[in-house]
């Protein structure tokens, strides 16, 4: 795992990248990137595997500073 930067986030948007958004749901509904798929940090073990792609990269973010 690494942390990226938002430049390098916009590159590989282009790519097919999954963006997961980790953030509470309040947090999620007042801001996101488009195309985020919403999984809240607690229930990303339980729920990743059912909503994510294996065979894609993805790249999560918990807070912000767009």
């Amino acid at each position: 795992m690494r942390e990226i930067q938002h430049r390098e986030l916009l590159r590989m948007l282009s790519s097919g990248v999954q963006v997961v958004d980790a953030l509470p749901t309040h947090e999620y509904a007042t801001a996101h990137i488009r195309g985020a798929i919403h999984i809240p940090v607690g229930r990303i073990l339980r729920d990743a595997p059912a909503l994510l792609d294996r065979t894609r990269p993805v790249v999560v973010y918990c807070r912000d500073s767009l």
